[in-house]
């Protein structure tokens, strides 16, 4: 299901006329900025205009004063203090931060940041080893420590101090230390800094504005921890963005924009070169190894270190690959009906994780969470959608753990090898009590329905709300067509050029979909505009995300579902099943229930009412409705990607055999003909008659037979014209080509050579 922003009431409009004319914009400019709760002068000033000059007082974060005043204490008693940090790209950022806003301020500072085979945050034994070689005084850490309450204590037994600093959720008893974290209550009331913004808040308390040259590291940490790019964050990442771009970035984050050959640098260029970098070293066990070259001040060792992350890289990818097709495959066979997916191996990194849980919730559209044995216990990542709180789901298993922290859409769990089925039964329970199956339907959404055309200005305009990313995605429009112009970029590209009245389009790697854009079906493409330059020039082009086809009982649909239907005459497939009426609907009502796993098909909509159990599934035409496994209703199925599924039904039958799209569990109900096939008019007569109109005047403006009928049923219904011309086209005595129909002359054949002939003729009383 398409959801736009376009449902507006007359105060709506109203007040978004108004912000187009006082801020000069696009009325789809202000609309998008409406939608997304930026409503008052100030707000819209404030976005339009980000910067350093919004940044906030640091004091204002709670416990910010009293950190300073330690690190003021540490600083006249020449004390030593430890940064303890972690090992991804925040962890590491906000490490090199407040490591290098100490040195500068005069603090003896040792910097350090575990490896992830010790675990997240304080570990005992790390701590020793710290302790035993340096002596500290203090130990600060950063993105880490508030659920490290016991670590705490074990520190001041020692008679170490401790600070904590960390931005993940706060547990219900805080380490008996001083704490700041942006989710304490606290007169800032910005909760949503990355663990390097809590240390850029502390480092400006010390050094005032000289912590500005640091708001490279903030801003890719901020960008590399998903954070929401609005308020505060929307200001540290614009400042961070310009300093890279203006070349006086920190040496190695310039030396890395160099080796991963940026050539514009955005937040969201970023998120795809320097922070998966900065990730992998840790992903890949050598977290002191991005440590050291965020520090490293020669230009060798900078080269050298900047070079091994980019290896770690892509041997992280290639790792990434494996352990991917591996996890889909678990999920597929083990958990493709469960509203959450917990699953275990042994042979999986962990440091990657993370990584595949989240590509497999973009993926399947439900939490995710994937385990690895580590020394005897199972050490978990958990990614969600927006829809549920992955923290508060896990906390309510709490008898199961043994470590835990993270935030409403991303955490680490440990919990014992014994403790792995109660564990996944217990969440398992709780997510399927609390959440609904609407919970789970991804939604394609574009912020505006254009029904004019998209001039170039607008899609120049539209960069002025960058920086994109998390909370301030970049905006995304959507058309309605019926009839496209679509043709391959050049020969044998698998990329498709769409030309509508509104704009002209790329869809990339959709060679396949081009009989199914050209049809005349109705359908919603949603683009994001780009604008590019070539020798000069300037041009536009929407870069397709997205396209839903509109499903109801409109003629269009029928029409091209009727076609569809007797294409399958064409199909030698028999690899399924005839079942009775009865047994469909005992089908029906068996899997509708069930959330996951099943494809009801029709080739012919009104057919749906008739099924009342299925009618409030998401329906598409021709293709799943949803990539997620989620239960959904095809109309004239014909590009299906069934993997995961486990059965398909098909409520009607077409003419012929059904499509094999793999599955063992394929049924047709063999009483409900689609349509009335036998009423068709197979007589010669009529076949000679129709060829002679289309032979006579060969230029008629169509696609395919469906869209040729409903403008052109020389003076027959329109699906006999089908019926006939797609006995014509299986012959080769008639072909579309570029938007036409034409005539091949040297073809001498018989009806009777036609599939689609014969099968209708065996109806015939």
């Amino acid at each position: 299901m398409i959801v736009s922003s376009n449902s507006k009431t007359e105060y709506d409009v109203s007040k978004i006329e108004e912000i187009a004319q006082k801020f000069g914009l696009f009325s789809e400019t202000a609309e998008i900025l409406y939608n997304r709760g930026i409503k008052s002068d100030e707000e819209i000033k404030g976005f339009l205009n980000p910067g350093k000059h919004r940044f906030s007082d640091p004091y204002l974060l709670a416990g910010v004063k009293e950190t300073v005043e330690r690190i003021d204490m540490a600083k006249e008693s020449g004390e030593t203090v430890i940064v303890y940090g972690d090992y991804d790209a925040d962890g590491v950022t906000a490490t090199t931060v407040l490591t290098s806003a100490l040195a500068e301020y005069g603090v003896n500072v040792i910097p350090f940041v575990p490896e992830r085979a010790a675990g997240y945050g304080l570990n005992n034994e790390t701590i020793d080893a710290l302790i035993e070689e340096h002596f500290p005084d203090l130990i600060i850490t950063v993105d880490c420590g508030i659920s490290c309450r016991d670590q705490v204590e074990y520190i001041k037994n020692l008679g170490v101090d401790v600070i904590v600093t960390d931005h993940h959720e706060l547990p219900d008893i805080l380490p008996d230390c001083l704490c700041v974290n942006c989710k304490l209550p606290s007169e800032s009331n910005f909760p949503w800094l990355c663990g390097a913004g809590v240390a850029f808040k502390i480092a400006c308390a010390l050094l005032k504005e000289k912590a500005y040259k640091y708001l490279d590291l903030v801003a890719i940490a901020t960008i590399a921890d998903s954070m929401p790019l609005i308020g505060e964050n929307r200001d540290i990442v614009y400042e961070g963005v310009k300093l890279i771009k203006s070349g006086k970035a920190s040496a190695p984050v310039n030396e890395l924009i160099a080796v991963c050959n940026v050539k514009e640098v955005t937040a969201t260029s970023l998120a795809f070169t320097i922070a998966p970098r900065i990730n992998a070293a840790g992903r890949m066990g050598d977290a002191s190894s991005a440590l050291k070259l965020m520090l490293a001040k020669d230009k060798e060792s900078i080269e050298r270190l900047a070079l091994r992350l980019n290896s770690f890289n892509q041997r992280r990818q290639l790792d990434c690959e494996t352990l991917y097709k591996s996890a889909r495959e678990k999920l597929v066979n083990q958990a493709y009906d469960k509203k959450i997916v917990v699953l275990q191996d042994d042979t999986w990194n962990g440091g990657l994780v993370g990584i595949i849980a989240a590509r497999l919730v973009e993926e399947f559209s439900r939490p995710v969470i994937l385990f690895v044995n580590n020394d005897g216990k199972l050490h978990g990542s958990a990614r969600s959608i927006d829809a549920i709180n992955i923290y508060e789901a896990i906390s309510a298993c709490k008898s199961h753990l043994i470590d835990f922290g993270g935030h409403g859409q991303a955490a680490g769990i440990t919990i014992a090898i014994e403790d792995y089925e109660g564990f996944r039964q217990d969440i398992e329970k709780y997510v399927d009590e609390k959440y609904d199956l609407d919970c789970f339907r991804p939604e394609k959404y574009a912020d505006i329905l254009l029904d004019k055309p998209f001039p170039i200005k607008l899609a120049k305009e539209i960069n002025m709300l960058e920086p994109f990313g998390t909370g301030n995605k970049k905006p995304l429009f959507a058309i309605k067509a019926t009839e496209l112009f679509v043709m391959p970029i050049k020969i044998g590209s698998p990329h498709l050029s769409l030309r509508s009245k509104y704009i002209d389009m790329l869809y990339f790697n959709a060679a396949a979909k081009k009989d199914l854009l050209a049809s005349g079906a109705e359908k919603h493409i949603i683009f994001e505009p780009n604008v590019s330059v070539f020798n000069r020039e300037e041009s536009l082009k929407g870069y397709v995300k997205d396209v839903e086809y509109i499903v109801d009982p409109s003629e269009k649909i029928a029409l091209e579902a009727f076609r569809e239907s007797l294409l399958t005459a064409l199909n030698d497939n028999d690899d399924f099943l005839f079942v009775s009426e009865r047994m469909t609907e005992n089908l029906v009502l068996e899997f509708s229930n069930k959330y996951f796993g099943t494809i009801f098909a029709f080739y012919n909509v009104e057919n749906v009412a008739l099924y009342p159990e299925i009618e409030k599934l998401d329906r598409s035409l021709f293709e799943t409705a949803n990539k997620n496994l989620v239960n959904n209703v095809v109309i004239g199925p014909t590009a299906l990607n069934v993997t995961g599924y486990r059965r398909i039904i098909y409520l009607d039958r077409p003419l012929g055999n059904v499509p094999f799209f793999g599955l063992n569990e394929t049924f047709i109900n063999r009483s409900r003909r689609a349509y009335p096939f036998d009423k068709l008019i197979t007589e010669k007569r009529v076949f000679a008659e129709i060829f002679k109109k289309l032979r006579d005047n060969e230029y008629f403006k169509a696609e395919s037979s469906a869209e040729f009928a409903a403008k052109c049923p020389l003076g027959y219904h329109k699906m006999q014209i089908i019926f006939v011309l797609e006995v014509f086209i299986e012959l080769g005595i008639f072909y579309f080509n570029k938007g036409n129909l034409r005539y091949n002359p040297t073809v001498k054949t018989n009806l009777e050579a036609s599939k689609i002939y014969t099968e209708v003729e065996k109806l015939k009383p």
